[in-house]
Parts: C-alpha cells; sequence; structure tokens
C-alpha cells in the first residue's frame, strides 16, 4: 500500500493529496492483466472540526463507491475497503480458478470548485468485477468550507430550477414540452422529471451528470449538461460573487 501526498493551502484549510494502491499478488496494472485498486483524494488538514467532517464524508463516499458491488461487505475504514477488495478477487479465484479476468476498481477525486461557500470534489470513478461491463461514473459532493457539512439541492437552489432545467432538457432531448417526460425512452421513475443525483462547480460552470442507468439505458452512457454560472445565477442560493 502505498501513499503520496502533495500540499496546498485552500483558504484556512490544507488539502493533501493521498493515493492508495493496491494490486492483487502484487501485479503491476502497466504490464498486462491485473486485479487492482487505485484511490486518490484529498485529504483536509487545519481547522480540525471542518477537516474532519469533510474527510469522513469522503472516505465515506467512496467506501459506498467501490463496496456497492457487494451489499454484503460493510467496511468501516478505507483500509478495510482495500483489503476487502483484493480478499475478495482471491476468494473469486479459488472458487472459478479457471477464470483469470481482472477486477478493477480506481476513483480519482478532486477539488473543481472553491469559493468561500463552497467546495466542490468530482469522484471520477470505474468498478469492474466481473461481467458484462464496468461502471464508470462522476459524482459529487459540495462542502460548506465554513462548517464541512454537505450541501443539498436544497441549500444550493431555488425550487425554480427544477423547472428551468428540465425545460432545457426537453430541448436538448428533442422531448415535446407537453409529452411525457419518458415518451422517447427516458426511465424517469413515476415518469416525472427529476434533477440528477450528482450536480458539482467547475470553475465558474454548473455540471449535471445523470450517470449510466440513472435516466436511460447503459448503452445510452452518461449525459452531462453544463450552465455557465451567470446563467443560472436566479436559481443559485449561494453567492459566488465572493472570492478568496
Amino acid at each position: 500500500m502505498l501513499y503520496a501526498c502533495e500540499e496546498e493551502k485552500k483558504e484556512n484549510l490544507i488539502f493533501t493529496n493521498y493515493n492508495i494502491e493496491k494490486a492483487y499478488k502484487k501485479c503491476n496494472p502497466e504490464k498486462g492483466n491485473c486485479t487492482f485498486i487505485n484511490l486518490n483524494f484529498p485529504v483536509a488538514k487545519g481547522k480540525e472540526t471542518v477537516a474532519t467532517k469533510i474527510n469522513d464524508s469522503i472516505e465515506h463516499h467512496i467506501i459506498e463507491i467501490v463496496s456497492g458491488f457487494n451489499p454484503d461487505n460493510n467496511p468501516e475504514t478505507m483500509e478495510e475497503m482495500v483489503d476487502g477488495f483484493i480478499a475478495n478477487y482471491g476468494s473469486y479465484r479459488e472458487d472459478f480458478p479457471e477464470t483469470d479476468i481482472p477486477w478493477e476498481a480506481t476513483v480519482f477525486a478532486e477539488i473543481t470548485s472553491e469559493t468561500p461557500k463552497l467546495l466542490s470534489i468530482d469522484f471520477n470513478s470505474y468498478t469492474f468485477t466481473g461481467g458484462a461491463h464496468g461502471y464508470g461514473s462522476n459524482t459529487y459532493m459540495n462542502f460548506n468550507p465554513e462548517t464541512g457539512a454537505v450541501y443539498t439541492h436544497k441549500d444550493l437552489f431555488t425550487p425554480a430550477f427544477k423547472d428551468f432545467v428540465e425545460k432545457d432538457f426537453r430541448n436538448k432531448e428533442n422531448i415535446p414540452q407537453g409529452e411525457n417526460i419518458n415518451s422517447t425512452g427516458m426511465f424517469f421513475e413515476n415518469d416525472e422529471f427529476h434533477l440528477p443525483a450528482n450536480i458539482g462547480f467547475r470553475n465558474d460552470k454548473l455540471i449535471l451528470t445523470y450517470n449510466p442507468y440513472e435516466i436511460a439505458a447503459y448503452v445510452e452512457g452518461q449525459k452531462t449538461y453544463e450552465y455557465n454560472l451567470n446563467e443560472v445565477s436566479n436559481y443559485l442560493k449561494i453567492d459566488f460573487s465572493e472570492k478568496e
């Protein structure tokens, strides 16, 4: 297990970039088939209470990303999750010695936007544990850097934001405004439009991401929509005019 770090001061917090890697029987992913897990994520230091809340949320989220494929596996720490992923593959190889299909779990988390009122982190991940294909996604966490709390959609956007996005979504996906939101093959629950589970910020843009299976078949891939912040400023509850 390897750890590497580089420090950069971020407002009243210091973020250290950690990398955790582990491979089955110490194989080398760059030299062929290899089961491995690679996690890269920011760790907060400085304001102790705030940093602890942010770090706990990040760790829990990464554990969910990697362990979500196995509901019987409930690791409490990142280290348990990493060891468990490799151990589960080892058990799989014992049960099916004729197969040599490798597993993979990678998560790259980066800070994509930071203001005095918001810290946004994008988790770019990919997992494969056998089957027809792996699963890649982008998930976001938006923090209040003053308290360490995770913002909800209600904390960030006015109720009118959903109507704005739905109108734009229908235009971009060629769904007539008066027809059922699923009339062209979407999978919205109860035939009602909803915002994506993952909304993040990157510099001066707002990113909305529907990951595979969220509203459409896997073959449709990820659906991402971007807006300039000044385009949606009327729907934002956070003042982005404040700079560091």
